[in-house]
């Protein structure tokens, strides 16, 4: 009798520029002989699980390594309409002729791939699997505040973090019965720091050149002062900072939730706790991190899928 082997899913997490480790930890993956099956993908991860799924997972790597603040102004730029933030045109165009998904459906993938988005009238999780591949990834990756949500299939959808982040549940309902997840988000929380009015004059003195994110936040902020219970000055967290931390508190909060009541066969949670949100420039650190997570937990790895093989054997 010949012995079936599991059907291996891999569930990549929302995280914004943190989602850049998700290709590295495909590429450890790949190193290590384990052969995924199909994709599920929140946000980020679907931007990367649909770029894998097409055999695109080069480009994005391309890109994102070439990436520098200067660069990363062609893409966004300050829109102060009730949309979002950012324009979206020019990231749009990273999708149709940088990683090449603009013509791409559903069907046309050489493996099975999914995304998460959250339909913004009800608040319920909606699973992206049919048409095209352009409009799902949009609609998983409108993130609130900075980004449209999408008009879709009658519906208005925005990120699929506000209700699955690291989507299990959607890598099961595909067939998967081992389950390897990523969560970008385990160390968010401690992320962000009081920093006093000495150590903002620092920041501003490195940051004299004119850096992108210094005029991004300053065209759209005004830095507030307030007073700490200790009597010292210090600085408020600015609006980029206060949109973009709150939705990953709560994401995080969710995921831990979500985890308990679904868990994965194996969970990778990459250390990146000084990658923030637009951080593009730091893809390299965030690739090479995700090769560091999977190579500490190889062992772990290997000893999960052997027991579920042995199980599924043992069933035959």
């Amino acid at each position: 009798m010949t012995q079936h082997k599991p059907k291996i899913g891999l569930a990549l997490g929302s995280g914004s520029a943190r989602g850049m480790s998700h290709i590295g930890v495909i590429r450890a993956l790949e190193d290590m002989g384990v052969k995924i099956d199909l994709v599920a993908g929140c946000s980020v991860g679907s931007l990367v699980g649909a770029s894998y799924a097409t055999s695109n997972l080069d480009k994005l790597e391309e890109w994102a390594i070439s990436m520098t603040e200067s660069k990363i102004r062609k893409f966004l730029s300050i829109n102060f309409n009730a949309a979002g933030f950012i324009h979206a045109n020019n990231l749009r165009n990273l999708f149709e002729h940088t990683i090449g998904l603009e013509s791409i459906t559903f069907e046309d993938m050489n493996m099975p791939f999914a995304a998460v988005a959250t339909n913004l009238s009800n608040g319920r999780e909606v699973w992206l699997k049919e048409g095209s591949v352009h409009d799902a990834l949009w609609s998983s990756m409108a993130f609130p505040g900075l980004f449209p949500c999408v008009a879709l299939d009658n519906k208005w959808l925005v990120d699929g973090g506000l209700v699955n982040p690291v989507p299990v549940s959607l890598c099961r309902a595909m067939g998967a019965e081992i389950v390897i997840a990523v969560n970008l988000n385990s160390d968010i929380i401690n992320s962000y720091q009081v920093i006093d009015e000495e150590d903002e004059q620092e920041d501003n003195d490195m940051n004299n050149d004119g850096t992108f994110w210094e005029k991004t936040k300053s065209s759209f902020q005004k830095a507030i002062q307030l007073i700490s219970s200790d009597g010292s000055t210090v600085r408020e967290p600015k609006g980029i900072d206060v949109i973009s931390n709150s939705i990953h508190i709560m994401t995080s909060h969710l995921t831990r939730s979500k985890l308990v009541g679904d868990p994965p066969t194996v969970l990778l949670q990459p250390r990146l706790t000084d990658v923030g949100l637009l951080h593009l420039h730091k893809s390299k650190e965030c690739i090479e991190e995700g090769k560091a997570c999977v190579k500490r937990m190889a062992e772990e790895i290997r000893y999960r899928l052997d027991l579920v093989e042995k199980e599924k054997y043992k069933q035959q």
